[in-house]
């Protein structure tokens, strides 16, 4: 591989000027890169570029002729020539694996080593990684929606000639079966296919002359194109000319899904019923999921995937997030606080969680210097360089392999080309290994009596329970507890003066109409709630009046303030229905308990604007952190 150090930005050779002067240069240093956000409605990203990306770490190194150039354009002073002359990467480099499925603020790349060598490879890591991800990340959706249906990559003629051969690589590991770029095959051992396009058959007397030809050279069980002027007739004439056993027939235009069926039709009618049907034209993941009923074995994708399918990069950023401030001296988290784009200072150490089934509920680091979390924390980097030494080197074939086997640890509906959420955000996690702090999650009242439709119905009260199932998704693994309160009323009686009596109207203060009465539908969990992380479920209001958690029992009859003081918790989360009733009542009976409340912004739903209002104020005056 040819030398790699100009492959960076002027600014990362003048900083590094100024370290070599005022002596810096050799201070110990961690640098990390991560996504602050995925491309808005994107659920989850694929890393990929790392092969590349090591490569390219190996080879950043300057000859005298790229150091001399350097001095010419007046970039570093003689001092830091002659450090460059003798430079290559010594530190070392721990990441996720290529492959590997990231979220907002996933730590994929970690470089240790002095400040001046990490530093150099800022340009690099994020050129590589911020292209190859993007491709491999919209290639992924792509591959998901095709359903086990071939997708060949054939956007080279998009892109730069360099970017292409990129582009088939990463396509590639992410599930695409083939490429028509050849320094792809050559290179890094992808597959190749390619037939013919239109001038093909335009450069013959006849479209029977041009599949003549064509059979001739590649036998029948070649693809031809049959839609240069009327793909009727044109199949016809394919399957005349290569008979019933043609292997496959391209169409490149019009109505795609209308077209496949037609063509499906007429190549049964012939007898050619194992030739496959191959579609191309500006084909993306939605367009494919679109296509998933029409009788379709095989995709094209150029334009689509060589742009990162409307998002041509990850927007990853590489971030000096620990110093030393001379060898020996213990590394200080530091740390950016711009508006915006704050970062957490501190070498991070990421792991993951999941269930029995084998899906993904939560990703988190911890802190440099936090112990080990427990057993069914599984890490998520490994050593990629050690010393300057690459020692993690899989072949691409091992790399696709390993993202097939990560896509299978999403959940069904994080999978999907439906827009949404991140469907995880890995932050720091705070636990009893690592903090004094224990928290509890409450969620209250998500029940079908009290969401659209419900007897009580609060309008967004059906949103807010999917939003409280991504919370728990991505966040269970913070919380000591997760309780979960329904009421529970009992049935034939108006439990306290709770209900109104028959034959008078409920004043919607102190009486309400029948609502959440045991046993029947609208007293259980609205669907949207997904409650499999739920440790502890709490009813409340059999036969009297309830609005706080706090005023229910579990299953097991123990109160919630005595399950929450067992388990060592000190704060506790608030979410639930309605903001203005039953969470504010919990929210301020939590407070007189003694425990730090947050209520959590988005995850709760009102009666009413005005009486919500008032309630988050009165919160707020107790002391509860309410987030808005």
């Amino acid at each position: 591989m040819e030398r790699t150090g100009l492959l960076t930005d002027r600014y990362e050779l003048t900083m590094l000027d100024s370290f070599v002067r005022d002596g810096s240069v050799d201070r110990p240093a961690v640098f990390e890169a991560f996504a602050r956000r995925l491309p808005d409605g994107r659920r989850y990203g694929m890393l990929g570029g790392l092969g590349r990306l090591l490569d390219a770490i190996e080879a950043f190194t300057f000859d005298d002729d790229d150091v001399r150039w350097l001095q010419e354009e007046g970039v570093v002073s003689e001092q830091t020539a002659a450090w460059l002359r003798d430079f290559r990467f010594r530190g070392d480099v721990d990441g996720y694996r290529e492959g590997d499925l990231y979220f907002p603020g996933s730590p994929v790349l970690a470089v240790t080593g002095t400040l001046g060598e990490c530093l150099l490879l800022e340009t690099i890591v994020l050129s590589i990684l911020n292209h190859d991800t993007a491709i491999a990340s919209a290639a992924a959706r792509m591959v998901d929606a095709a359903k086990g249906r071939p997708i060949i990559e054939m956007g080279s003629r998009r892109t730069h000639e360099e970017a292409a051969v990129a582009t088939a690589r990463a396509a590639y590991l992410a599930g695409f079966g083939s490429t028509s770029n050849l320094a792809a095959g050559r290179r890094h051992g992808v597959p190749t296919a390619g037939t013919a396009a239109h001038a093909f058959t335009l450069a013959h007397d006849t479209e029977a002359d041009a599949f003549r030809s064509q059979v001739e050279a590649l036998g029948a069980g070649t693809t031809l194109l049959v839609d240069t002027y009327d793909i009727a007739q044109g199949i016809r004439t394919a399957v005349e000319v290569a008979g019933p056993a043609l292997g496959a027939v391209r169409l490149d235009s019009g109505d795609l899904a209308e077209e496949s069926h037609k063509a499906r039709v007429l190549l049964d009618s012939l007898g050619a019923t194992s030739t496959r049907i191959v579609v191309t034209s500006d084909l993306d993941e939605f367009v494919i999921a679109a296509l998933a009923d029409a009788p379709i074995d095989g995709y094209g994708v150029g334009t689509r995937v060589a742009t990162g399918s409307g998002h041509p990069t990850a927007s990853m950023v590489y971030k000096l997030v620990a110093i030393a401030d001379g060898d020996g001296e213990p590394m200080r988290p530091v740390a950016k606080k711009s508006k915006d784009k704050a970062s957490v200072g501190g070498r991070k150490h990421p792991y993951r969680e999941y269930d029995a089934g084998g899906i993904l509920r939560a990703e988190w680091f911890t802190g440099q210097d936090s112990p080990t979390p427990g057993p069914d924390a599984r890490p998520v980097q490994v050593p990629l360089v050690r010393g300057g030494e690459v020692v993690h080197r899989p072949t691409l074939d091992e790399v696709r392999a390993f993202a097939a086997s990560t896509l299978t640890s999403l959940p069904a509906d994080a999978r999907g080309v439906a827009a949404g959420p991140p469907y995880l955000t890995t932050t720091l996690r705070e636990d009893s290994a690592m903090t004094d702090t224990k928290r509890a999650l409450i969620v209250v009242d998500v029940q079908n009596d009290f969401v659209e439709g419900g007897s009580l119905g609060v309008a967004g009260g059906r949103e807010v329970a999917g939003r409280i199932s991504e919370h728990l998704a991505g966040h269970a693994a913070d919380y000591a507890v997760i309780a979960a309160s329904r009421d529970w009323h009992h049935a034939g009686d108006s439990n306290g003066g709770h209900f109104h009596e028959p034959g008078e109207d409920p004043n919607y203060v102190t009486t309400w109409p029948v609502h959440c009465v045991q046993g029947e539908a609208g007293s259980e969990y609205a669907p949207e709630l997904e409650t499999g992380a739920v440790t502890h479920h709490v009813v409340k209001g059999m036969g009297v009046p309830a609005y706080s958690a706090f005023e229910g029992v579990t299953d097991a009859g123990e109160r919630l303030l005595d399950v929450l003081k067992a388990a060592g918790v000190t704060e506790v989360d608030v979410t639930g229905i309605a903001t203005d009733y039953c969470v504010r009542a919990t929210a301020l009976d939590a407070r007189e308990a003694g425990f730090g409340v947050r209520l959590l912004a988005g995850l709760h739903a009102g009666v009413a604007p005005e009486s919500s209002a008032a309630a988050l104020d009165e919160l707020a005056t107790a002391g509860v952190e309410v987030q808005r």
